[in-house]
């Protein structure tokens, strides 16, 4: 088959996730491991500049465009991997669930792709709607709450009919709309039914039924409000009567590098059901809703969050876990900036939908190691540097190459950024995203380098 050599780590990395895909050809199984650890060790490289032979270079195109290779396909064995993981978690679980366009804009008309954006002509792509797995760690750090990343339990690639009117309604019981993206995850089965598995999502999802199905299909929710209901006990609006009740308490959360004091009250509420069309009947929605606002100390703009949950509230302590759970819904979206900038999935050249389906699904397991990575090295920063998950032998070799002592979880993430473009000023703070992964995608290279000197 002609594989050329692999880093040992994302090659086994890479067989766990992709090795046990069914593709009815033991080749063909092989190809799509030896594509993510590439993938995985090459950060926004083309695909053509993945593999130094044109065969491979050959072989992989042919691989992606092959019919068999649709994301679910894709992704199967590392969905399982994350169903159990999710399910044999000891503490709380966060499904994080949000979609993002993916555009092929002003490019010649790709089969299978749909208006996307502000539907111009010349428009064209996807939604991915992604479910991120993240346990959370029974301890809070100064950080945060520290977390896991377990994985994506489910994934959606959805295409939007043309000419279709944003919002509009259902015209028959089969046709399937955007809002039921997020029923859909319930549907599948993809999540496991247990209390301890917590939806978080943003407005999008403040949809009634998907409320009333999360709460029957056994799991938890937190979910922004999109929609101001009518409590039934007061015969007022639920934001305008949150609104003047007095803060019970405080918390502070991180938003963009920014801390925020925010100010939290809580009521258990019963709502009025929305109407739907041939008369169906929905029952009143019974939920807490959590409130929490503040000022941004450098703006002033106020953050304000009317968040619905069903998980038991009988303290400040309960109300205040609520909203740093939700306010870990930012990692979905690094998550998908992951995709975009680091691997550059739009940058993708492909004539079919299908094709690029496929290929992203690939780019979408191996940007969690990323994700996973500056989890690691944000939490506990003091700790040794053994805890960052780098060996020894690799603390070693990068200690050698920048000549420095490398003593600290902190350390190694400075190290990895300077890798990657950041200057380690102090007032630059710990590398971003985007230095991270290209300072990775070097040292992969010098640990390659490292062991070939060594055969």
């Amino acid at each position: 088959m002609g594989i050329s050599i692999a880093n040992t780590e994302t090659f086994c990395w890479a067989e766990k996730h992709f090795g046990g895909v069914n593709l009815f050809n033991r080749t063909k199984t092989k190809r799509l491991v030896l594509i993510a650890s590439r993938l995985a060790e090459n950060k926004g490289v083309s695909l053509a500049r993945l593999f130094d032979r044109w065969y491979d270079v050959k072989a992989t195109y042919h691989l992606l465009n092959h019919k068999i290779m649709n994301p679910d396909k894709v992704q199967s064995e590392h969905r399982k991997l994350t169903f159990d993981a999710m399910a044999s978690y000891e503490g709380d679980v966060l499904a994080i669930e949000d979609g993002s366009e993916f555009e092929w804009n002003w490019k010649e008309p790709i089969a299978g792709l749909g208006p996307i954006g502000s539907g111009r002509k010349n428009d064209q792509g996807f939604i991915l709607q992604s479910t991120l797995a993240v346990g959370i760690e029974p301890k809070m750090t100064s950080g945060g709450y520290g977390i896991d990343i377990l994985g994506l339990p489910f994934q959606q690639y959805y295409v939007r009919a043309l000419r279709q009117k944003k919002g509009r309604k259902r015209r028959c019981k089969e046709e399937y709309l955007e809002s039921d993206l997020w029923r859909t995850v319930l549907q599948k089965e993809a999540i496991p039914r247990k209390k301890n598995i917590i939806r978080i999502c943003d407005r999008a999802a403040d949809i009634h039924e998907v409320l009333e199905e999360t709460r029957e299909y056994g799991c938890s929710y937190i979910i922004r409000l999109k929609h101001d209901r009518l409590n039934l006990e007061t015969q007022t609006h639920i934001q305008e009567q949150m609104r003047e009740l007095a803060s019970l308490g405080m918390t502070r959360i991180d938003k963009r590098g920014k801390r925020i004091e925010l100010q939290v009250n809580w009521k258990e509420t019963e709502l009025r059901a929305p109407q739907r069309p041939k008369g169906k009947k929905l029952e009143p929605l019974k939920s807490t809703v959590v409130h929490v606002w503040g000022n941004d100390p450098e703006t002033g703009e106020l953050l304000e969050w009317f968040l619905h949950t069903n998980l038991p509230i009988n303290s400040l302590r309960d109300a205040v876990q609520v909203t740093h759970y939700y306010a870990l819904r930012w990692i979905i979206e690094d998550y998908h900036k992951a995709l975009k900038s680091g691997l550059r999935a739009e940058g993708l050249q492909f004539k079919t939908a299908d094709a690029l389906f496929a290929t992203i699904s690939i780019m979408s397991v191996v940007a969690l190691r990323l994700i996973n990575l500056r989890e690691r090295l944000r939490i506990g920063p003091e700790e040794p540097a053994e805890k960052s998950g780098f060996s020894a032998e690799e603390i070693k070799v990068l200690g050698a190459y920048l000549k420095r002592e490398i003593k600290t979880v902190k350390c190694v993430a400075l190290a990895i950024g300077r890798l990657g473009g950041h200057q380690n000023r102090t007032r630059d703070g710990m590398p971003g995203l985007l230095a991270l992964w290209w300072g990775m995608s070097r040292f992969l290279t010098i640990m390659e380098g490292v062991r070939l000197a060594t055969i």
